[in-house]
């Protein structure tokens, strides 16, 4: 029996970014599962960075609905026009966008309900029900963020009577970096969150954390809640065909961008105490930065003399991305304090876990440390201990320099956490609910 679904996602390819994967890759192995797969994205907006080759990996049965959108970033681009760069950090080649980037992100909360994609909502609820229709869609996957991507869901789902399942890569109201700005602005996005996970058929989470925090938001039926994990696809990995050259130094690599609650420093200060001592010799170890950085991140490197112990890549495409990883000795992932720290996972843990080198975790207690520990993948060092940061790093360089970090990870865990894996668990999941509906 043919089983239709319509995945709805802001970030498709050829967007770039850890964002993109989760609904790239289950549009990539849910038509293995029997699924016959549309997906309804948006024409691409302007954006930090543009992938191009990720167009390689959408199955050629896969079926594309791009909308048109009113939300700033789109509107930006059609005003803009011309070719989007294969690969680009758009904030740095355009100061225009990065301009606009900052002040969307600085008014976001206050003009914006759920989001400063709701601009979006309109013209792909209406593409969406359209899709719906003509193919004869069983369900419909919204993931987040944007939160608008769930309204389109809720607005399909009211007008088709399709099932629906609403996926949450952040939490909602719980999420800390969209604090609503006044008791209005909190009330009226608690009123949405609540619609949005009282409608849905399901609710998925990318880990226990944020899964709970959205239960006891609904504070009932705690069963249509469940953990679907970020995950890496083995496809992506075990091929290295020499792009990236290993290097006599000590090789410590992080992968992604340092976003405005990260400061590089968290990192890079205990490193530069660490060679100023002695404790690391200078000139036997390097950190290589994979991806787009703000200027706050080479002005760190300037301010702490780690000019010759820091190398910058630009952003790259994600092939590229993960022989940096391959290549490493060892793989850092860097979270800052504050609330709701606990929450945070990245998707580039996952493919961390999957390119098969020791981790460091800098950050507090909470999914990204106890995952590590739980798959015996490597260290970790708490994020307001600048003096731990420095001995781990001490320990790790000590441990290479002796013949190799000890690395005997949990390899039947970690396999678990594919995206192929983790796909057949999301598609259990929707038979059940299409079988329960019947």
């Amino acid at each position: 029996m043919s089983k239709r679904i319509l995945i709805v996602s802001y970030y498709f390819p050829p967007l770039g970014g850890v964002g993109v994967f989760r609904a790239l890759k289950l549009a990539r192995h849910l038509p293995d599962l029997g699924w016959d797969t549309h997906v309804l994205t948006l024409e691409p907006p302007q954006y930090y960075c543009i992938d191009h080759t990720l167009l390689d990996q959408i199955p050629s049965g896969v079926k594309v609905h791009r909308s048109e959108s009113l939300d700033p970033f789109r509107l930006y681009r059609r005003i803009k026009g011309g070719e989007l760069a294969s690969v680009e950090d758009a904030t740095a080649s355009d100061p225009l966008f990065g301009a606009l980037t900052r002040f969307a992100k600085s008014v976001n909360t206050w003009l914006f309900v759920p989001d400063n994609k709701v601009g979006w909502r309109g013209p792909a609820a209406k593409l969406g029900t359209r899709v719906v229709r003509e193919n004869a869609i069983d369900l419909v996957y919204t993931i987040n963020v944007p939160q608008t991507s769930h309204l389109i869901g809720r607005d399909i789902q009211k007008r088709t009577g399709a099932s629906w399942v609403a996926d949450f890569r952040d939490a909602w109201t719980a999420n800390p970096d969209l604090v609503p700005p006044t008791p209005f602005h909190k009330a009226r996005q608690t009123a949405l969150e609540r619609d949005v996970l009282e409608r849905a058929d399901a609710v998925t989470a990318v880990n226990d954390t944020i899964r709970d925090l959205l239960a006891d938001a609904l504070g009932h039926d705690r069963a249509k809640f469940l953990t679907v994990h970020n995950g890496f696809d083995p496809d992506d990995f075990g091929t290295n065909d020499g792009a990236v050259k290993r290097d006599s130094r000590f090789t410590m690599v992080f992968v992604g961008t340092f976003h405005k609650r990260t400061d590089p420093r968290l990192l890079l200060r205990p490193y530069a105490e660490a060679i100023r001592s002695g404790r690391i010799e200078p000139g036997k170890s390097r950190i290589v930065v994979v991806g787009a950085q703000s200027a706050r991140t080479r002005e760190a490197v300037h301010e702490l003399g780690l000019g010759d112990h820091v190398d910058f890549t630009g952003f790259h495409a994600h092939r590229a991305s993960v022989r940096w990883m391959e290549s490493a000795d060892l793989l850092l992932q860097v979270i800052a304090e504050g609330p709701g720290a606990e929450q945070i996972v990245s998707g580039k843990l996952y493919e961390y876990l999957a390119a098969g080198r020791p981790v460091l975790t800098i950050g507090p207690a909470g999914e990204a440390r106890t995952l590590v520990d739980r798959l015996r993948v490597g260290a970790h060092a708490s994020v307001g201990d600048p003096a731990a940061i420095e001995s781990a790093l001490v320990s790790l360089a000590d441990a290479h320099r002796a013949g190799g970090i000890p690395y005997v990870p949990d390899t039947a865990a970690i396999a678990a956490l594919s995206f192929p894996e983790q796909t057949a668990l999301l598609s259990s999941h929707f038979d059940r609910i299409l079988a329960e509906k019947r």
